[in-house]
Formats: C-alpha cells, sequence, structure tokens
C-alpha cells in the first residue's frame, strides 16, 4: 500500500504529460459528473481547480447537470464528450475560491445545499463532531468513548459509527459531543473549510450559471431516517430552498451517497435526478436518480487519470 501510494502520483503524471490519459479519455465512452466539496484548501487548491476546469472546457463539452439529465433520459443524444460539474454542502469557500474561476470559464455547475443548516448557519453535523472530537485530550476523548459504549479510539471511528445510528440517537450523541466540548470554538483554517454559504451569498450566484439542488434538509443518513423524517429531509427539502432564492430545485444528492430503496422512492416523486457517490462513467444505462460522479483530486494528473478509470 506504501508502495502504491509512492508510484502512483508518478504513473498519473506520465500518464498526463505524455498524452495517455487524454488518449484513453477519449477511448472511454460516457458522459461524466465531477464532485467537488471545498475549493481553496489542502483537499483542492484554487491553483488546481482552475487547471482541472480549463482541462474540462477544452477537452469536453461543460454543461449543466440539467442538459446532461434531459440528455441521459432522452437516449438518443451523445454523451461522449459532456461533462457537469457539482459542489455537495454549499461550502462558503465555493463562492470565494471557485465561482471566479467557473465565471472567467463559463463553466456552469449544479451546488447542492441543506436548507436546514443554511437557516441555522452550522457546519454539516459530521464535521462539527470530528472538529470538536480531534480537540479533545487523549484522556477526555477516551472516558467520552466510554460513557457511549466504546464505539471507537479517535474522532474518525467515533463520527463513523455515529452515521449508522438511528437520527434521533445521532442527534443526541452530537449533544453529549457539545457537553462535554463547550469552549470549543473553530480556528480559522476549520472556518474556511466548513463555514456554508447564507441564503444572500446563495442568491447571489448567477442563475444562468449556477444550479442550485437539494442535499437534504439537515444532512442526516438518509437509509437511518423513517418515513416522517424522510417527508422532511427529502420532501420538503426542494421547497424550503424554493421559498428562500426564488428559483426550481429540480436536483437532488444523496447525503454521505447513502441511499436505500425508500429513499429513492422519495427522491424519484420529487426531483428530476439525483447524484450518488458511486463512481463511474454515464453511460445509457445509468438510472436518472442514481447518477455517479467521479471525486475531484488534489492534482490535475491523478484528475486527468480518473476521468477514464473512475475507481483510481
Amino acid at each position: 500500500m506504501w508502495l502504491k501510494r509512492k508510484i502512483a502520483p508518478l504513473i498519473h503524471w506520465a500518464a498526463h504529460v505524455s498524452g495517455k490519459s487524454l488518449e484513453m479519455i477519449r477511448a472511454t465512452p460516457g458522459a461524466r459528473v465531477i464532485t467537488y466539496h471545498a475549493v481553496g484548501t489542502s483537499e483542492c487548491g484554487v491553483r488546481v481547480f482552475e487547471q482541472q476546469i480549463a482541462f474540462l472546457k477544452k477537452h469536453f463539452d461543460v454543461v449543466s447537470l440539467a442538459v446532461l439529465s434531459d440528455n441521459l433520459a432522452s437516449q438518443h443524444s451523445d454523451l461522449r464528450h459532456q461533462v457537469a460539474v457539482t459542489f455537495d454542502d454549499g461550502l462558503r469557500n465555493n463562492l470565494t475560491y471557485a465561482y471566479p474561476v467557473l465565471q472567467r470559464y463559463s463553466a456552469p455547475a449544479t451546488i447542492f445545499v441543506c436548507p436546514g443548516l443554511v437557516d441555522r448557519e452550522c457546519w454539516l453535523w459530521n464535521q462539527e463532531a470530528r472538529a470538536r472530537l480531534r480537540r479533545m485530550n487523549p484522556l477526555a476523548l477516551r472516558k467520552l468513548a466510554d460513557s457511549l459504549g466504546r464505539p471507537g479510539s479517535n474522532h474518525l471511528r467515533i463520527v463513523d459509527w455515529m452515521k449508522k445510528l438511528p437520527t434521533r440517537s445521532r442527534v443526541h450523541v452530537e449533544q453529549v459531543i457539545r457537553d462535554a466540548t463547550p469552549y470549543w470554538t473553530p480556528r480559522r483554517a476549520a472556518s474556511i473549510s466548513n463555514d456554508l454559504m447564507t441564503w444572500d451569498e446563495l442568491k447571489s450566484l448567477d442563475p444562468k450559471l449556477i444550479t442550485i439542488g437539494g442535499h437534504s434538509t439537515n444532512h442526516p443518513i438518509l437509509a437511518n431516517c423513517n418515513s416522517d423524517e424522510l417527508i422532511h429531509e427529502v420532501v420538503d427539502c426542494g421547497p424550503l430552498i424554493e421559498k428562500r432564492l426564488r428559483r426550481p430545485v429540480r436536483f437532488f444528492c444523496y447525503p454521505n451517497g447513502d441511499f436505500n430503496p425508500v429513499v429513492t422512492r422519495f427522491v424519484e416523486k420529487n426531483y428530476r435526478a439525483a447524484t450518488v457517490t458511486k463512481p463511474g462513467i454515464i453511460n445509457g444505462e445509468v438510472k436518472l436518480h442514481q447518477i455517479p460522479r467521479l471525486g475531484s483530486t488534489e492534482t490535475l494528473p491523478h484528475f486527468t487519470w480518473r476521468l477514464h478509470r473512475p475507481t483510481a
């Protein structure tokens, strides 16, 4: 595994500079949807993001998710050279760092937001829980884990355990963590990575360039929700956004990529199409409410490699 991590970047670089990745992209039929979260952080720097958008504009037809999904539904359009850009969560850094690049390249994109979190001006629950747990001293973290039934020995394992809990239980654990970290405040770097856009900031995005989609009302794990919770998280999500922004919400993104047949039925009844986190290239057999995406990367060579090797 260590050797693979060392060698892989060299392979990606060689394939990119030699043109082999571009050759393989052209030989791999199907459209692509790209997933971004934070931009302007270690996850995806601004320079790298601009390089990736420039590459897409040069070698693909960058279209809105609406155009791509309509073409997918028609089963008559040529999807081979189409790509759509998406952002999960509605982070403020998307406005600060990504939006100017999208404007400069006239690259349309879809941003999936959680209206309940925007209303409360808070982070995604998993990001807040990780940040609070990470700042606890080892002894306090161990005592907290013991009080929760020892779900894990570090902040990552505890949050992974929380993702499997029913919504009410998870919300209770969130409060337990807050009570255990009463003096926690986010550091500047964490705020840049995790702060969400306000409604006014979302309104400032050009509707001709940016589509707003639903990402659930509060970003729970939808597969853990009961029917009443799904009504609020899925059915109510779009109208809550529409009420605030006065623009239609036709697309949905499953938080954490988790769904089941019940969740999908709710989404199918309320949204034109939906995206998942499962990697893949889009062809005519893809379901409209389970559109695969390709995750962003930290370098351009890895990005161009992933465009023809989705799971790499």
